[in-house]
């Protein structure tokens, strides 16, 4: 709508319907709108890059997660291992329940940690790609809003 209101020159309107949205688009259009002294689409690409910080700023989160868990997951199955021949080596096969304990816990701690990537993987490429969704949708904006403000600045 503000973009709408600014294609048809009435800047100041525009300026405080974008003003009065929440979205991180319209935050790119009204810095685009108020600024009066500079090129528009400097301004407009300063609030684009702002936004694009917040909107990515949980993703090294869960990234993190992604690329931890399935480590923590071999570590608990490397001690798991260890604990199986620490029991094979001093009892050896008079335990095969104490054994396989150790192996059940080796392969859960696998288990868990992949399961874990994996259900983190799914957010983290939706919150990417809503992201790049939105890098895109302000790009197309500002562009528009660029090409309307230079249209009206010619006599």
């Amino acid at each position: 709508r503000a973009l709408e209101l600014a294609e048809r020159g009435k800047l100041d309107e525009a300026l405080e319907v974008a003003r009065g949205s929440r979205t991180a688009t319209a935050r790119v259009v009204a810095a685009g709108l108020a600024e009066r002294q500079a090129p528009p689409a400097a301004a407009m690409e300063a609030a684009a890059q702002a936004e694009m910080g917040r909107l990515r700023s949980y993703l090294p989160v869960l990234d993190t997660i992604i690329t931890l868990s399935p480590l923590l997951g071999l570590l608990g199955t490397v001690t798991g291992m260890i604990a199986a021949f620490g029991i094979l080596s001093t009892s050896g096969m008079n335990q095969p329940n104490a054994i396989t304990g150790g192996v059940a816990e080796a392969l859960i701690a696998t288990a868990a940690g992949l399961a874990i990537a994996i259900a983190t993987l799914v957010p983290h490429n939706y919150f990417l790609a809503r992201a790049e969704q939105a890098l895109d949708a302000m790009e197309r904006l500002a562009s528009r809003l660029d090409l309307a403000l230079r249209e009206q600045q010619v006599p």
